[in-house]
């Protein structure tokens, strides 16, 4: 009897020593704090397992264990006494499975000695119980230590994940989580036991995730050479210089020199207004002994009409306007013209990002007499479901893709299918009708429209701001109290987003990348830098892009050079130096042109930008082979990434033979003949005045030699013409003059 005893005392112990089970009073194991948590570590409700959405060998769970009473009738009643076996456990074909004691499609999970074993099998020996309705729930977690910082790439650091329930309680739930990295080139986590190993120096995350939340630590790897490493950086000229260098100097990263004159022209011109600086532009700022020249240079590119026209083309692509002659859709090309010229109105005012989305969010009315009522239509191109919508205006407003939270909680962000489905509340009242036009619209919203329904269980979902609690939308339009939520200063979702947005214009990268895909396993590569430029385009700027801008060009992060420096010369995430960008189609186009001295024929438009062109090059069949090979936004998806900055073959080999140049050169005037009358007799000054044109800079004594001795020794004006033709030419295919640095 004593010997029983003591048998009953030792289980005991041991049930109670699991660390998933120690904070608990209760002996048997929790179906969804005990049981689910080992099928996440074992992979068992991973996507390319039984997680899959129509599951693996005749198996299906949720993913990563979104719906527990889902699961929990799965195992025990979709087939009865199959998959569990509460009489003899060990021979449940759970555990055998898991084991590999039987044909298995699927690696072992774990062995029989395990944790993990021991925690099924005393969930299937007391009997499989269902959770009682007291059962606390997780949470959320964390992860120790916030911040990890390792001296030098040999070194390893033990990450610790605490869950916290809602009954009050912690677990040490480490050995249960799923791990993974940012950047596995500069620093490894293990799959199991969250050890993280340093790769190379450089900066990184690591996460973990547990139930259906997902945590990360910073890590740090230094080079581990202190002692060699001097900083002496360009002066700061702002708050984001302050911000950048502070993250640099942690990373023992030392930024670049700040850019030339030359450079730094050509860069802000083009990034300001799409143009290259003219040749009196280049002489007068060059020659300028004025200390805030720079300065007054953005500031009088600012305030330049082109900006607005900049920025109408590229939240043109991002809210997908886009026309079309079958003109009952809604999307008829009347319609996208005053669309077009409201958006470019709205800029030139400089009016408030924030002001402009409340407006679109909430307009109603004809899409020919009230432009932004287009909004909703052009932004799904189409009368889409509301959920379509909604996933289309969180990730435009938000840079928050809620897809995946359609069909289970998002795997690797904080969104569930409540807030997807409360989300999607707010659009399903939009409601449109034909108007007296054959091409009019009307749109409005029914307040009275029923809510969405949660595809699990049916149930009707109340509005939900994403990450907030529901608000009270009683005999309102949602619409406006979505648009109040969204756009308000102290909203740090969409403040940061917009910033952000204006930030990958100037970089070529967001602060988040891709700017659009904001979630928890994406963080910033720069926290306090995106929540101060958020805060203050928000709070001081009042979502001015003009005065964003301005604080951006101004700093010396975006005027560093683009030459690398040995610490530096790997970094292509934290603003150290200047990134080699390709301008977009349309402003590339107009570049070469202007370099030319050419107007080009743009059909079916009276415009010679092509900046200019209300819905991209549709409709320009001279150029749209020059547009789409450079990629320009097709306009299929709201994503960022529909623009493209690739570099390709097909790019080159039309820069070389196509007819963007060839025509300009060859059957039309160009800017070499009236050169070759204001030079008559000055070769070098023809030369000079090409290399300003097209690179913003004279030439080097070195290519000005090498081009004189090819000159021809000849006084015909047609040869003459046709070998600075070549030299202009083999300016325009040029890296230098291809990419903006």
């Amino acid at each position: 009897m004593q010997d029983r005893s003591n048998l009953v005392g030792i289980i005991c112990l041991s049930l109670l020593s699991s660390p998933l089970l120690h904070s608990s009073p209760k002996i048997t194991p929790s179906f969804k704090n005990d049981v689910l948590p080992v099928f996440m570590s074992a992979g068992c409700n991973a996507g390319d397992c039984h997680g899959a959405a129509r599951g693996k060998d005749g198996f299906m769970l949720s993913l990563f264990g979104y719906d527990p009473e889902g699961d929990y009738y799965r195992l025990t009643e979709e087939q009865f006494g199959r998959r569990i076996n509460v009489a003899a456990p060990e021979r449940s074909l759970l555990l055998e499975k898991a084991i590999d004691n039987v044909p298995h499609s699927g690696k072992m999970c774990f062995d029989e000695d395990s944790e993990a074993y021991q925690i099924i099998y005393d969930w299937i020996a007391a009997g499989a119980p269902r959770d009682e309705e007291a059962t606390p729930e997780v949470t959320g977690i964390r992860m120790e230590p916030e911040v990890i910082e390792l001296g030098d790439p040999s070194q390893t650091a033990q990450t610790k994940v605490i869950a916290s329930y809602s009954d009050g309680s912690t677990r040490d739930v480490t050995r249960w989580c799923l791990y993974m990295s940012s950047n596995d080139g500069v620093v490894q986590i293990s799959e199991k036991g969250g050890k993280v190993q340093a790769a190379r120096a450089g900066g990184a995350h690591v996460f973990a995730r547990f139930a259906r939340f997902t945590q990360g630590s910073e890590v740090f790897v230094l080079p581990g050479d202190d002692a060699e490493f001097s900083w002496n950086p360009p002066k700061a000229n702002n708050y984001i210089d302050e911000l950048v260098y502070a993250k640099l100097q942690k990373l023992r990263i030392h930024p670049s020199e700040l850019s030339s004159d030359e450079d730094f022209l050509r860069r802000v011109t083009i990034d300001l207004v799409g143009e290259l600086p003219t040749v009196e532009e280049y002489h007068a700022f060059t020659t300028s002994t004025e200390p805030d020249k720079r300065a007054k240079k953005i500031d009088e590119l600012i305030a330049r009409e082109d900006f607005a026209e900049l920025w109408t083309a590229k939240w043109g692509e991002w809210l997908r306007l886009n026309t079309d002659t079958n003109v009952g859709g809604g999307f008829a090309p009347k319609a996208g013209w005053v669309y077009f010229h409201w958006l470019r109105d709205q800029f030139i005012e400089d009016r408030s990002v924030g002001e402009i989305f409340h407006e679109l969010l909430t307009s109603s009315g004809s899409n020919m007499r009230n432009p932004p009522s287009n909004f909703f239509n052009m932004l799904t191109q189409g009368p889409k479901p509301a959920h379509v919508v909604g996933m289309d205006v969180a990730q435009v407003t938000l840079g928050i893709r809620t897809g995946c939270a359609e069909c289970h909680n998002h795997p690797f962000d904080r969104w569930t299918m409540d807030d997807y489905y409360g989300w999607t509340s707010f659009f399903t009242g939009l409601k449109r009708k034909r108007g007296r036009e054959v091409a009019e619209n009307l749109f409005s919203y029914d307040i009275e429209a029923p809510l969405a329904k949660h595809l699990l269980d049916d149930r009707e979902m109340p509005h939900q701001f994403l990450g907030q609690v529901a608000p009270d939308v009683t005999g309102k339009d949602p619409r406006r109290v979505l648009a109040d939520w969204l756009t308000d200063a102290d909203n740090r979702l969409f403040r940061r987003h917009m910033a952000d947005r204006v930030w990958l214009h100037f970089f070529g990268r967001g602060i988040v990348e891709p700017v659009d895909d904001v979630r928890i396993s994406n963080p910033p590569s720069n926290e306090p830098l995106l929540e101060e430029l958020g805060r203050r385009f928000a709070v001081d700027h009042q979502y001015s892009i003009r005065n964003l801008a301005r604080d951006i060009c101004n700093s010396s992060t975006y005027q560093l050079s683009a030459a690398t420096n040995e610490s530096n010369q790997r970094d292509n995430e934290f603003f150290s130096h200047a990134q080699l960008r390709r301008p977009r189609a349309d402003v590339l186009f107009d570049c070469i042109n202007i370099a030319m001295g050419h107007t080009p024929r743009i059909r079916r438009s009276d415009k010679t930008k092509a900046i200019d062109l209300f819905q991209g090059g549709k409709g320009d069949n001279y150029n749209e082979y020059f547009y789409s090979t450079f990629g320009q936004a097709p306009r299929g998806s709201v994503n960022v990434s529909e623009t493209s900055y690739d570099t390709q073959l097909s790019q080159a080999l039309h820069m070389i033979n196509g007819g963007t140049i060839d025509y300009a050169l060859s059957r039309n005037q160009s800017i070499v003949p009236e050169l070759q009358r204001q030079y008559p007799d000055d070769k070098a000054a023809i030369i000079e005045q090409l290399y300003i044109r097209g690179l913003c800079r004279k030439p080097t004594e070195e290519e000005l030699t090498a081009i004189l001795a090819d000159f021809p020794n000849t006084g015909h004006t047609g040869i003459i013409k046709n070998y600075l033709h070549g030299v202009l030419w083999g300016i325009l295919n040029s890296s230098e003059f291809m990419f903006n640095h």
